[in-house]
């Protein structure tokens, strides 16, 4: 049975063909098996659609789509590279996917090719965080320039890389490197990058934040010692008003990552004391269990860590640990998630 890779619903219906809609092609049946999460159905539906459709652009978008989720990321470039003669009006946002594509595949290169030629504020921002990750600022500031009036999410996103960047402050151009290389997909260099920097930001202000945000973030890319340095630093500044619990499923993350499990699971157990008391909440501290059996070394203690709960999260965390059954067991029956693991 065909593999499908792990993408959210949030990224299904970013691809929605809407934008294609008044065309000559219905592809109304397909699109509805692929948000309902019928992904055997919907690969089935588009494939049969190109056999009949091969000029369709909106067509094509979907047959691409579904060639991304099966890791096909050379087909799905292809397939999007031959919509392009007929999409008209529509090229550039071919091009922006054929950007995603390149990101999904780590081709950095073609993310910055295909983003910047889509001539859309999306395209640019991810061109321009390319461009940032591989430390070429001039560049990426031309284009966080163009996209910061677009509004929404990428408006926000280009206006707050440009006050990083344009600040005279070397700390947060760093740190804007470091978010850039984070958000292409260079996790752990990011991470990297970013520790130091993070550190060395003043006191006062929101340094307790970002040194959280970014111990998160380096325990779930493999980073722990990254994670306990910033954890540290956080200690002598103090942490954010009303995140304290947040800070111990930090360190109980690492704890069940480095296998230190009757500590971390010691830890999990306060926690769950704190939500009795009203000082930490249940859904936070749920994802953060969800999180840490992801990082378990042992199925048996990621299956302890998601005791009691339910839904995608916990059943992805039971599955990186290798739990597949487990992960089968929670997972909410009809979701996109279910099907994936069905595929397997």
């Amino acid at each position: 049975m065909t593999k499908y890779r792990i993408l959210s619903l949030a990224v299904v219906v970013a691809w929605t063909l809407a934008c294609f809609g008044g065309g000559e092609v219905s592809t109304s049946e397909a699109d509805s098996k692929l948000k309902a999460g019928n992904l055997p159905d919907a690969a089935g539906a588009y494939d049969g659609l190109a056999a009949e459709n091969p000029d369709s652009p909106a067509v094509a978008v979907g047959q691409s789509f579904m060639q991304m989720l099966q890791g096909d990321y050379d087909a799905a470039d292809k397939t999007l590279q031959g919509a392009e003669e007929k999409a008209g009006e529509k090229l550039g946002e071919i091009k922006l996917r054929r950007a995603l594509v390149a990101l999904r595949a780590g081709n950095l290169d073609d993310v910055k090719k295909h983003g910047k030629d889509s001539g859309l504020p999306a395209g640019k921002v991810l061109a321009a965080e390319v461009h940032l990750a591989d430390a070429e600022v001039d560049d990426a500031i031309t284009l966080l320039k163009d996209a910061r009036d677009a509004g929404g999410a990428v408006g926000d996103a280009a206006t707050t890389y440009l006050e990083m960047l344009e600040s005279g402050d070397a700390f947060q151009a760093g740190l804007a490197e470091a978010t850039a290389l984070w958000a292409v997909g260079q996790r752990a260099v990011a991470c990297e990058v970013a520790e130091e920097i993070v550190k060395a930001l003043p006191d006062e202000g929101n340094k307790a934040e970002i040194l959280l945000l970014w111990a998160g973030r380096a325990v779930t890319s493999g980073r722990n010692g990254i994670t306990t340095s910033l954890l540290d630093e956080m200690d002598l500044v103090g942490s954010p008003p009303g995140q304290e619990w947040r800070v111990q499923a930090t360190r109980a993350m690492v704890e069940i990552a480095e296998g230190q499990s009757e500590a971390g699971l010691a830890r999990f157990t306060s926690l769950q004391m704190a939500i009795e008391a009203g000082f930490a909440p249940y859904e936070g501290v749920a994802d953060a269990r969800a999180t840490a059996a992801a990082l378990a070394q042992d199925k048996a203690v990621a299956k302890q860590l998601v005791d009691g709960l339910e839904g995608v999260a916990p059943s992805r965390g039971v599955y990186q640990a290798g739990a597949g059954k487990a992960a089968k067991d929670l997972a909410p029956s009809g979701s996109t998630w279910a099907e994936f693991l069905e595929s397997k």
